[in-house]
């Protein structure tokens, strides 16, 4: 969010300096500062959407200043080409081919520097959140693991408490803290900013009392479940249980299902459908006159949607007829049964857009977790706990798990993946599908996880 703000500043400041530069007889013309104010609005938001869609507010990119650059300038690119079209389109003499270029060069400048100071201090000591946590078992044990392999970003664990009672205490002698009086002067010694509760096993050995007072003093007690839904934006499925389900103001079937979503499926769908269409005829013609015209353009598969109803997903054939012979089967990270249009397609995304006629139809939704086969379905119940859960809203072509987690093919990226999955599924808004619209932009731009 901070960053979204200083470089919506640096936009706007660029943009208005060479406007300012280009009308240098701005005091004695009947333009002013207020009537560039639109002129500014747009540059400043098309230059976001653009930046947006290219991933670049993802924290995960502070560890890759290379990768950052690389994203940065093609975001610039974009940006700069849609508001050279807007210019062409629109009657105005004020945003000239000189005083786009000159807004972008200021523009790139401000923006490289922006992130250069931000990234510098995303790991200062001063901005961390200093987290005190209870429990020192397994719980506590992942949560260490998270802060230390660099998942959870601005967190400094300074210690573990351990409890009374628990049977497993498998954190490392030395991080371990032992009040020498209680729980309320360690976090004033500390200056501890939140509590974090990670018990195995709550029952009759939480010091409620000295927590509660801690609270009541302006320290933020968080359950370990909440605390890495904020900070990972996914659901711990091991540190979850149906009772922190059915008491979350999430997870509403109501609200995966209204009227709203259906409306914004079918605008969105009428419009890509229309937009897409002559990659849809060019897609159709390379692939029939890859296989001499003897094979078919569109690929059916049985998928599981909402509440386990059976339906054909269509796809653009990405592999050969006889891909299945042996059997369902995970695709492979060099699968040798990938044509090479298939292989191109399906590393663009482009072999999904024929789902936009089962988002049509109201089989799929826009945006949600993606169908798995009944093959896969059956085993991963069995496997991943709450699994079937992600089946009581319609699947999406494309999802919070698709721009967050890589491409997955096996039983334990399918419990990862569910865990962004729930997070959508209690957290759904209009706004975080939007989010997910944009930043399935840059997992098409950048190929992350094709196969």
């Amino acid at each position: 969010m901070w960053l979204g703000v200083g470089e919506s500043l640096v936009l706007a400041s660029s943009c208005y300096i060479a406007l300012s530069l280009a009308l240098s007889d701005l005091l004695h013309t009947s333009i002013t500062a207020t009537t560039l104010t639109p002129y500014i609005a747009g540059f400043v938001t098309i230059m976001l959407l653009s930046l947006f869609a290219s991933g670049l507010y993802q924290l995960k990119l502070a560890n890759n200043l290379p990768r950052t650059m690389i994203r940065l300038s093609a975001g610039v690119l974009g940006g700069t080409l849609l508001i050279a079209m807007m210019a062409q389109l629109l009657p105005t003499e004020v945003l000239t081919t000189a005083v786009i270029g000159r807004s972008i060069t200021i523009a790139l400048l401000g923006l490289v520097g922006t992130r250069l100071v931000f990234y510098s201090l995303c790991d200062a000591p001063a901005l961390q959140r200093q987290v005190l946590v209870i429990g020192s078992g397994i719980q506590a044990k992942q949560l260490d693991f998270d802060v230390q392999s660099g998942l959870l970003k601005g967190v400094n664990l300074r210690g573990f408490v351990p409890i009374e009672n628990q049977k497993t205490s498998i954190i490392h002698q030395q991080n371990l803290i032992i009040p020498e009086t209680d729980i309320l002067g360690l976090v004033a010694e500390l200056d501890i900013d939140e509590i974090v509760i990670a018990l195995d096993d709550r029952r009759g050995v939480l010091p409620a009392e000295q927590i509660l007072a801690c609270k009541m003093r302006g320290t933020r007690v968080t359950a370990l479940l909440d605390f890495l839904e904020r900070h990972t934006g996914a659901i711990a499925v091991d540190s979850l249980n149906p009772s922190a389900m059915i008491f979350s103001d999430g997870y509403s079937g109501a609200a995966l299902g209204n009227w709203k979503k259906r409306t914004f499926d079918l605008v969105i769908s009428t419009l890509l459908l229309i937009t897409a269409l002559p990659v849809l005829t060019i897609t159709t013609l390379a692939i029939w006159i890859e296989s001499g015209g003897k094979a078919p353009i569109l690929y059916r598969q049985q998928r599981v949607g909402k509440y386990g109803k059976q339906f054909s997903v269509l796809k653009f054939r990405s592999m050969r007829t006889d891909a299945e012979k042996n059997g369902a089967q995970w695709a492979a990270a060099e699968d040798l049964r990938i044509t090479t249009v298939g292989r191109f397609i399906r590393q663009t995304r482009i072999d999904e857009l024929p789902q936009l006629l089962n988002v049509f139809k109201g089989e799929m939704s826009f945006v949600g977790p993606r169908p798995e086969r009944p093959e896969f379905v059956a085993d991963l119940k069995k496997s991943v706990p709450f699994y079937d859960i992600r089946h009581n809203t319609l699947p999406g072509i494309t999802g919070w798990a698709q721009v967050c987690y890589p491409y997955g093919a096996s039983v334990d990226d399918a419990r990862r993946k569910l865990q962004y999955d729930l997070y959508y599924m209690k957290n759904h808004s209009l706004f975080l599908d939007l989010t997910i619209l944009f930043q399935t932009v840059q997992v098409c731009i950048w190929r992350q996880g094709a196969r």
